[in-house]
């Protein structure tokens, strides 16, 4: 190297050092030696791993030397001594020069290092760019974080929407667009209620007040329910938001209200159970005692206060039988049934009892698609109690429209809105739809109309257990029922019921129309009126109701039976066993406080296999019937029962 160089270098107070091909040190000053190498002045032909420079700034220095050489072009970089220098004006940085050989034979001639420091007003301006830089950083990620959580809440499978103080929708997710069409901008109260002015009450400006979190639930115009969460929010401009999460409710809330119904009829079937055999027991006497007394009076005022004194038994005996039918949910044989055929035939008698000023029409579509799994005494109850309550509801005349149709139930499609027919499965349906033009129903009311005893016609006789029965019977068939009524307008009810295969016709017998207590099957017509001639007969008679086994003993002994009456189980078997066996027929209660009905049938048989026994009960679970009937015992009769129904079944069983 030239002397002159040699001699400037030296007394230069920037740090400068020269490298050969091998990266060995060739030359070095005082200022490099002092700055880098600790004082250290015979560093000469040693490389530049072996210098014991900071670690990165041997790596950037041997990168320098690198490209220089390749590229014979100069580099520079600034090697910073600590990252954070400008927090520490003690740790000063440096910008390195690495200049490339020159000459013909420049690839092996040394690479020159100059060490320059950096001044503050660079290092302020360094400052400032990194602070930009990461500013900017900040603001990219902090955007596209809320681009990624807006891109997540806008697929996520409940509506989110924010609202701003001034009630417009700041942002609405595809499931609030789904639901309410275009929401950015409007109202909150236009789009979710239709209203054209704020809700009287909304939770939602208690979380702009408080800042808290609100918990509540929304019904839509549309009828659905949700459960709804506020969280205080705000934009990237820092306005203050209301960010709502609605989670549909809708079914759950369906099936809240059919599991209430469900335990409510569970209920009602427990109190039947237990009230029933008393208060059937109880009528017995009430209905023999007056029919007896009916049967010794002949002027018109004796008997008047007497009929209608029977007829409001016969009366409480069929509310009574209602709430049995409702409570019981017994498994009554389903077979397949033609609705269409049933109904024209059933209707067609009950049009002949239809008020002056109301007219009937029927209708059926698809008449060969219309069979469902049923039982026909049911379906006949549920249309008559369906038509009176109709009929009950246009004291002026109208019009009573009874349709059936069939139904196809598709599977939800893949944007998951609501079924048009929440609660049915996807499949085939009959559906039967009831409708008049009567007073209509009060929104208040619709809920509860299938609730037991619940009543809108109190002041009319009504009892409230029709439509708990219906619905019963509906559930009981697998189907589901809906209604629909607007105030001087009507009421629909539309049942449906899962269709099944059709089977081959068979002739029916004539379907009955019961017109009232006056003819229910349960007293046979007028009552008090004549009997046919006695057959002769030997009768066990057991009960542990008093007055109701005096009440039939006595009718069955005017009529011409020998009548053995006995008090309990144990007594029955101590007169069955005193004559021998010689009853051509044992009529026994079943619910008796030593011995019940099934047990004493079973020792009487096993006394004597020929015995005949009709068990007589106020309330019949199916298990019981089943297990009756294989032990032997030839008929059931229910009480309360008339006394031509207890002679009937007396002369068809006796021997």
């Amino acid at each position: 190297m030239p002397c002159s160089f040699a001699h400037f270098a030296q007394g230069c107070a920037s740090p400068l050092a020269c490298f050969d091909p091998q990266r060995r040190l060739t030359f070095v000053n005082t200022a490099f030696c002092v700055t880098f190498l600790g004082g250290d002045d015979q560093p000469h032909g040693r490389s530049l791993a072996d210098l014991g420079l900071p670690p990165s700034l041997a790596a950037s220095l041997g990168h320098g030397l690198n490209r220089a050489r390749q590229t014979g072009q100069e580099q520079t970089f600034i090697w910073d001594p600590c990252p954070d220098w400008y927090l520490d004006a003690g740790q000063q940085p440096f910008r390195c020069r690495c200049l490339p050989p020159e000459g013909e034979r420049g690839d092996e001639g040394p690479v020159v290092v100059e060490f320059r420091e950096v001044s503050d007003a660079e290092r302020l301006k360094k400052a400032l760019l990194a602070e930009r830089q990461v500013r900017r950083e900040a603001e990219r990620l902090k955007e596209r974080g809320r681009e990624l959580f807006y891109k997540v809440i806008d697929e996520v499978p409940i509506f989110v929407y924010m609202q701003r103080r001034d009630y417009t929708v700041a942002f609405a997710n595809r499931k609030t667009r789904d639901l309410y069409g275009p929401t950015e901008g409007r109202l909150c109260y236009e789009v979710f209620s239709g209203r054209t002015s704020p809700c009287p009450v909304c939770p939602t400006f208690r979380v702009f007040e408080t800042g808290q979190t609100e918990s509540w639930q929304f019904s839509d115009r549309q009828g659905r329910t949700f459960h709804v969460y506020d969280y205080p929010f705000e934009d990237e401009h820092g306005e203050p938001l209301v960010m709502e999460l609605g989670i549909d409710v809708t079914e759950l809330k369906r099936v809240e209200r059919e599991l209430y119904q469900a335990q409510k009829m569970r209920a009602i079937g427990v109190l039947a159970g237990g009230i029933a055999h008393d208060l059937n027991n109880h009528l017995v006497p009430i209905i023999f005692n007056l029919d007896h007394a009916l049967g010794k009076r002949d002027e018109a005022r004796d008997r008047a206060p007497l009929a209608e004194a029977l007829r409001a038994a016969y009366r409480a005996a069929d509310l009574v039988e209602q709430v049995l039918e409702f409570g019981r949910h017994q498994q009554v044989s389903l077979a397949p049934l033609r609705l269409g055929p049933l109904l024209r035939e059933h209707l067609e008698l009950f049009r002949a009892s239809l008020p002056p000023g109301i007219r009937l029409d029927l209708r059926g579509d698809d008449e060969q698609q219309d069979c469902v799994l049923a039982n026909t005494a049911q379906v006949q109850q549920l249309v008559y109690n369906l038509c009176r309550n109709a009929v009950q509801a246009m004291p002026g005349g109208g019009l009573l429209r009874v349709q059936w149709r069939s139904l196809s139930v598709p599977a939800p499609d893949r944007a998951g809105l609501a079924s048009p027919h929440p609660g049915l499965p996807p499949g085939e349906y009959v559906v039967l739809r009831v409708a008049d033009t009567g007073q209509g129903i009060e929104a208040d009311r619709l809920e509860r109309i299938f609730e037991p005893f619940y009543t809108t016609k109190k002041g009319s006789g009504g009892t409230g257990m029709g439509l708990a029965v219906v619905h019963s019977i509906v559930a009981n068939f697998g189907g589901s029922i809906a209604v629909n009524s607007a105030l001087g307008r009507g009421t629909v009810f539309e049942i449906c019921l899962p269709r099944c295969e059709a089977v081959p016709e068979t002739p029916s017998s004539p379907a009955t129309v019961p017109h009232g207590p006056e003819a229910s099957p349960r007293n046979g017509g007028q009552p008090g009126g004549p009997f046919a001639a006695p057959v002769a007969g030997r009768l066990l008679l057991v009960d542990d109701d008093h007055a109701a086994l005096q009440a039939m003993a006595r009718a069955l002994g005017e009529a011409g039976f020998q009548v053995t009456a006995a008090s309990g189980g144990a007594e029955a078997l101590a007169a069955f066993e005193l004559a021998g066996g010689d009853f051509g027929l044992v009529l026994a209660d079943h619910f008796m406080p030593d011995m019940d009905g099934l047990e004493l049938a079973s020792r009487l048989l096993a006394m004597a296999p020929s015995t005949r026994i009709v068990m007589c009960t106020g309330h019949v679970e199916p298990a019981l019937e089943r297990r009756a009937i294989a032990a032997g015992v030839v008929d059931f009769l229910m009480k309360p029962m008339t006394p031509r129904t207890l002679l009937e079944c007396v002369r068809r069983h006796c021997r």
